[in-house]
C-alpha cells in the first residue's frame, strides 16, 4: 500500500514525466517487492531457530546434570558402553538404553571407552583403554525449522567418593603376616626387622673332649640336652651354656651310635652291635640314664638311624643278603618293642626321617639316592617313589621341612651334594634346587630358613645355605674345623655337630655375630572393599637409614585366593618405593601388599604407615 501511496504522489507532483519513468518505477518496486517479503520471512524463521537452539541447550543442560547425577549414584551401572537418555526412575536419574523424542528434540547420550597414553594423557586412539574414565559425548538435535543440533564432550572417572584402606597402629601391624620383622609402638605403630642370629659368618662357640681317643657319629637336641653317639657310647650333654657344654651322664654300648632320636623319656639309638641293632634307653634322668630295652633285627649288620612317630620307631641299616634294610618297631610298650613290618630295599639306608604315612630314606641306592616308602600299613610297607639324583652319589642324610626333603650325597663328581626335593606328591619327588658342595656331605639339619651341613671337604667342614627359596639354596658361611664333621643337629641359634676331632667329639658352631636379620617381608591381611573397584594411588611412610629400604608390591583379585604380587609396571620385577599412582586398570575387590625390608645387622628400616586409595 505504501509503494502505491508512492506513485501516486509521484503522479501529482511529477504530472509531466514521461513514460519511461513510470516504467523505471515499476521495474524497482518488482525487484524490492519479493526482497522485502522474503526478509520478512526469514526474520520470523531466525526467530524460531534462535528459541529451538535456546530449548535444546537447556535440554542438553539437563541431559548432562542426569548424566552427572548417575555416575555419582553408581559407576557400575554408568560405566557400560552404549546410548542412553535419561529417565527418571522413582525419584532419581537413570539412563535407559537408546535415543529419546519430545517435543520435536532428539536426544542421545554416547558413553564409550577412554584412551591414555604412556604419560597419562587422554588421547583419541592408540593408547590404552582406562577402565577408571569413560567418554559421554551428549547431543540434542532438532528438524524444525531447520535441521541442527547442538553437543557436549566430557570425561567422567571414579573419583569421586574415593575410599582408603590404611595400616598405621601396632595393632593393624599384628594382623599381617611378618617373616623375620617385628611391630613396634615407639610412635604409634611400625614394623621393623627382628633381631636375632646372622649366619652370615660362623665360630665354634664351645666344645668338649669325651674321654679316650673317638669320633662323634651322630646327635640329637631336646630341650636343654644334647645326645652325643660315638664308638662306644652314648654321652649326654647339658647345653644351657653352649659355650661351656657340660656332661651329664653317659650310657656304655659297647658298639658304634650311628643314630639317634629322643622322643618323650627315651632315647632311640641305632647301632652297629652284634646283638642288639635297636637300643631304647630310659632318659628321664640324664644324669643315669638306663636300659629299657634291646632289638636285634633278623642279623648282625649294623644299624644306621632311628626315627620315631606316634608307637612306632622306624629303624634302617646296612644293606645285608640276609634280610631287609628298612623295619616298622612297635614301641607301644618300649620294655617289648617288636617288628611288625618290614621293606627290603636292597641298600643301605643311611638315614630316615617320617611324615605321615611315609618314611624318607637317604640310600646308597645312586638310582634312588630319595627313597620314599608308604608305611600306611604296618606290617606291610610299600615302595612310593624316589628320587634319582644326577651323577653317582649315595644319600648320606635326609631332613624334612613341610613339603621339602633335603637331601645330601657324598662326593659326587658331576653333579651337587644337596638337594632340595618337593615331596608334595612322595610317589613322584622333584628337584626344585640343588648345591655344590665340593666333597662328600655326611650330614644335614635345618631351623629357620637355615641349611647346616657337614663335610668331609677340607677348609669347609661346616656350611650354612639360605633355603627361604629351595629353588635357589644360597650360601651364607662356611667354617674350617681342621677335622671332619659326621653329624649335626640344628636349632635357631646354633649347630650341634659330631666331630671326627679326637680333641672336641662335640662341637657347637653359633653364627659370627647377632643383631638386626638382614631382610624381612610384610604381607597384609587381605582388605575387602565389598565389590570391584579400581585402586589408584598408594603412600607409605618408612624412615630408611643408609644401607636400609623399604619396597612395596601389590596384589588385587577377586577371589580372595590369587596373591600375585607386582610393582609399578605390572610384574614382579619392580617395586615400589615411594608413594606413586596405582597403574590404570589395577581393578578388584581383594586387596594386599607385600613390604621388603633389606637392612644390616646395626639398622633396620622402620615402616610407619601404609594407605591405599580406591574409588568404587
Amino acid at each position: 500500500m505504501r509503494v502505491f501511496a508512492f506513485f501516486r504522489r509521484l503522479h501529482r507532483t511529477q504530472r509531466g514525466a514521461s513514460l519511461v519513468e513510470v516504467l523505471l518505477a515499476i521495474g524497482l518496486a518488482s525487484i524490492l517487492l519479493p526482497t522485502l517479503a522474503t526478509a520478512l520471512v526469514t526474520s520470523r524463521s531466525s526467530r524460531a531457530q534462535s528459541l529451538q537452539q535456546l530449548q535444546a541447550n537447556t535440554i542438553l543442560r539437563e541431559t548432562n546434570e542426569a548424566v552427572r547425577s548417575v555416575r555419582e549414584k553408581n559407576w557400575t551401572a554408568f560405566a557400560v558402553n552404549g546410548t542412553y537418555y535419561p529417565s527418571v526412575s522413582g525419584t532419581a536419574w537413570a539412563l535407559t538404553a537408546g535415543t529419546q523424542t519430545a517435543n520435536g528434540f532428539t536426544r542421545q547420550v554416547v558413553i564409550s571407552d577412554s584412551q591414555r597414553n604412556g604419560s597419562g594423557s587422554l588421547v583419541d586412539s592408540g593408547g590404552t583403554v582406562d577402565p577408571s574414565t569413560k567418554k559421554v559425548v551428549t547431543t540434542v538435535s532438532w528438524t524444525t525449522p531447520f535441521a541442527a543440533s547442538v553437543s557436549s564432550t566430557a570425561y567422567y572417572n571414579r573419583w569421586l567418593a574415593n575410599a582408603v584402606a590404611t595400616d598405621t597402629t601396632q595393632a593393624d601391624f599384628n594382623a599381617d603376616i611378618l617373616t623375620n620383622a617385628t611391630t613396634t609402638n615407639t610412635a604409634g605403630g611400625e614394623v621393623q626387622l627382628a633381631t636375632g642370629v646372622n649366619w652370615g659368618s660362623t665360630s665354634i662357640v664351645g666344645s668338649y673332649n669325651i674321654t679316650g681317643s673317638v669320633s662323634g657319629l651322630s646327635v640329637a637336641v631336646s630341650g636343654n640336652y644334647a645326645y652325643v653317639g660315638y664308638s662306644t657310647s652314648m654321652a649326654i650333654f647339658n647345653i644351657t651354656n653352649p659355650a661351656a657344654p657340660t656332661l651329664v651322664g653317659t650310657y656304655a654300648v659297647g658298639a658304634a651310635v650311628n643314630g639317634i632320636t629322643v622322643s618323650g623319656n627315651y632315647a632311640y639309638l641305632a647301632t652297629s652291635g652284634l646283638t642288639n641293632q635297636l637300643l631304647i634307653v630310659n632318659v628321664s634322668n640324664p644324669a643315669t640314664p638306663t636300659l629299657t630295652s634291646g632289638l636285634l633285627v633278623v642279623d648282625s649288620t649294623a644299624g644306621k638311624s632311628v626315627a620315631v612317630s606316634g608307637t612306632y620307631a622306624y629303624l634302617t641299616k646296612k644293606t645285608n643278603s640276609l634280610g631287609p634294610e628298612f623295619y616298622v618297631v612297635n614301641i607301644s610298650n618300649p620294655a617289648a618293642p617288636s617288628v611288625v613290618g618290614t621293606y627290603e630295599a636292597n641298600a643301605d639306608l643311611n638315614a630316615v626321617e617320617i611324615s605321615g604315612n611315609y618314611a624318607y630314606a637317604a640310600s646308597s641306592n645312586t638310582s634312588r639316592e630319595l627313597t620314599v616308602i608308604n608305611i600306611t600299613t604296618k606290617t606291610a610297607p610299600t615302595l612310593a617313589g624316589a628320587y634319582n639324583g644326577p651323577g653317582t652319589g649315595a644319600g648320606t642324610d635326609v631332613v624334612l621341612n613341610g613339603t621339602t626333603a633335603y637331601l645330601v650325597t657324598n662326593n659326587n663328581a658331576s653333579a651337587a651334594e644337596f638337594y632340595a626335593i618337593n615331596i608334595v606328591t612322595p610317589a613322584t619327588p622333584t628337584l626344585q634346587g640343588s648345591y655344590e658342595v665340593g666333597g662328600n656331605a655326611t650330614g644335614v639339619s635345618f631351623a629357620g630358613s637355615y641349611a647346616y651341613l657337614t663335610t668331609a671337604v677340607s677348609t669347609k667342614q661346616f656350611i650354612v645355605l639360605d633355603v627361604t627359596a629351595p629353588a635357589t639354596p644360597t650360601l651364607k658361611s662356611t667354617l674350617n674345623t681342621t677335622s671332619t664333621l659326621n653329624a649335626v643337629a640344628g636349632t635357631a641359634g646354633y649347630a650341634y655337630v659330631g666331630s671326627a676331632d679326637t680333641a672336641k667329639e662335640f662341637t657347637i658352631i653359633g653364627p659370627g655375630s647377632s643383631g638386626y636379620l638382614t631382610s624381612g617381608t610384610l604381607e597384609a591381611s587381605t582388605y575387602d572393599t565389598g565389590s570391584s573397584v579400581a585402586f589408584n594411588y598408594l603412600t607409605f611412610s618408612a624412615t630408611q637409614p643408609a644401607s636400609t629400604s623399604v619396597k612395596i608390591q601389590i596384589a588385587t583379585n577377586t577371589d580372595n585366593a590369587t596373591w600375585n604380587f607386582v610393582g609399578p609396571d605390572g610384574t614382579a620385577a619392580t617395586y615400589y618405593t615411594s608413594a606413586s599412582s596405582i597403574p590404570y586398570g589395577t581393578i578388584g575387590r581383594y586387596f594386599r601388599y607385600k613390604a621388603f625390608f633389606t637392612g644390616t645387622t646395626s639398622a633396620t628400616p622402620i615402616l610407619q604407615d601404609f594407605t591405599v586409595n580406591y574409588s568404587p
